[in-house]
């Protein structure tokens, strides 16, 4: 029996406020092309919605399947069925001992057409990940005070 692995994009980055602060900034899609590397987001951080996500030359439509405030957003967005692709994305936050914020942005992909795209969740994907998390750093700090954009 053959086994495949899935696609996986991971970024983590601290951030010198509490996760709630995070939170905050995190949940408020229509300020994302303030500061994101979205160009705009729509809806609302709650079980069962529908977001609306703009990226360069894409939109697409997840849904929220869990809400924690402070602590995780997860969201899965598929292409036709499930079964020719599917994306779950997650934001995990988690308290650090010094009372920053550790956050974990993640994405597993399946499905029969994650081997046809297997070549653009490489590097430049994963590092559009990592830009998101310096903007959410950048605008999260300035907001609390404690960054140096403050």
């Amino acid at each position: 029996m053959e086994t495949t692995m899935k696609p996986v994009l991971t970024a983590v980055i601290d951030i010198d406020a509490t996760p709630q602060a995070v939170w905050d900034v995190l949940t408020d899609f229509t300020a994302y092309g303030e500061w994101s590397t979205f160009f705009a987001a729509e809806g609302t951080a709650q079980v069962g919605s529908r977001l609306t996500m703009r990226m360069p030359g894409m939109t697409f439509r997840p849904t929220v399947t869990l809400a924690t405030p402070g602590q995780e957003l997860r969201w899965v967005g598929t292409l036709g069925i499930k079964q020719l692709f599917h994306g779950q994305h997650s934001f995990v936050l988690s308290p650090n001992h010094d009372g920053t914020t550790r956050l974990t942005n993640h994405e597993e992909f399946s499905g029969a057409l994650v081997t046809l795209i297997r070549p653009f969740l490489r590097t430049p994907k994963k590092d559009g990940y990592a830009a998101f998390n310096t903007g959410l750093k950048q605008r999260v700090e300035a907001r609390t005070g404690l960054g140096p954009d403050a």
